[in-house]
């Protein structure tokens, strides 16, 4: 078994802070300091040192790391190798995901590797893409899904990244809109539309101002909510227009109609699925990968 504290060592690294690294990783800063100090002390050299208000990873730290990571993708390849000779697959799966992931994808993928491997014991965890890598390599998830563009720090030495789907993007009208009756609208019919978004640092926000600039204009956003029950209802309100992503599940509402894009520059998320690497041939996790394209086969499937 590798050493846990090195996965600890990681995720400082990954985060900047002692504890940014202890929240993701669920544990107490003073617990993660102590080991890291054990460690350093087995090991005889300097693995922290302070820079101002912050920590940061010595010269030898950074080496540890680069070593640990290799050694993380080593030990998924052995993992892989040992569990294709199991019959049954069994053990924790812990799966990660932006909200509409979660609530589209993520759920009913666990459900069925529930009911399809009993000895399987596949969990949602709820992660905005930006952050989805960070929690992958830092162990605390298996299986990440994310919106590609979202995040370019993308190691394909450390992370195996594929293809999920290709998801449009719909507007969200009041009943009674201008848009509410036609068959579609294009991007370009919507500038001047004050717009219900989420905040600037949010998916939703950077999703609009994509679709927005590349037909030439910026998106006025009144009203901020990311949350799609929320868009949703405001929407509802007739307070705006909102950008929902096509496999999103609105809560419906009888005040909101969904629009479908056209045009040349129809918006759409590129949705990708991720592990580390050396993990891609695990049991469990092809398992995880194959039912979750069962699922987006059954989005796309009628009826």
């Amino acid at each position: 078994m590798i050493d846990a504290r090195l996965q600890l060592l990681i995720a400082v690294c990954e985060y900047g802070t002692v504890t940014a690294a202890a929240q993701a990783l669920h544990r107490s800063p003073s617990g993660v300091s102590k080991q890291l100090k054990e460690l350093a002390a087995e090991l005889d050299v300097a693995l922290l040192e302070r820079h101002g208000r912050r920590v940061r990873l010595t010269a030898a730290g950074n080496r540890l790391v680069e070593h640990a990571r290799t050694m993380n993708a080593q030990w998924e390849m052995a993992l892989s190798d040992t569990a294709a000779a199991a019959r049954q697959l069994s053990g924790p799966l812990p799966m990660g995901g932006f909200p509409t992931a979660v609530s589209t994808l993520v759920a009913p993928t666990v459900r069925a590797l529930r009911s399809r491997h009993p000895g399987l014991d596949p969990t949602a965890h709820e992660i905005y893409s930006h952050d989805v890598l960070r929690r992958l390599e830092s162990g605390a998830i298996d299986v990440g899904i994310y919106v590609a563009g979202e995040d370019a720090r993308v190691d394909r030495e450390l992370v195996a990244v594929a293809d999920l789907i290709d998801d449009p993007i719909d507007l969200l009208v009041p009943v009674g809109h201008r848009f509410a009756e036609l068959d579609s609208v294009t991007m370009v019919d919507a500038e001047g539309e004050e717009w219900i978004s989420g905040r600037r640092h949010q998916d939703s926000y950077t999703e609009l101002l994509a679709a927005t600039r590349a037909v030439g204009y910026s998106p006025r956003v009144v009203h901020f909510a990311q949350e799609l029950t929320a868009v949703t209802a405001l929407v509802g309100q007739g307070l705006g227009i909102a950008a929902v992503p096509r496999i999103a599940i609105t809560v419906p509402h009888p005040g909101a109609v969904r629009v479908p894009l056209s045009g040349r520059n129809v918006p759409q998320r590129k949705i990708v699925v991720c592990t580390r690497r050396g993990a891609e041939e695990n049991p469990r996790i092809v398992a995880a990968t194959d039912e979750l394209r069962r699922t987006v086969a059954g989005l796309a499937a009628p009826g």
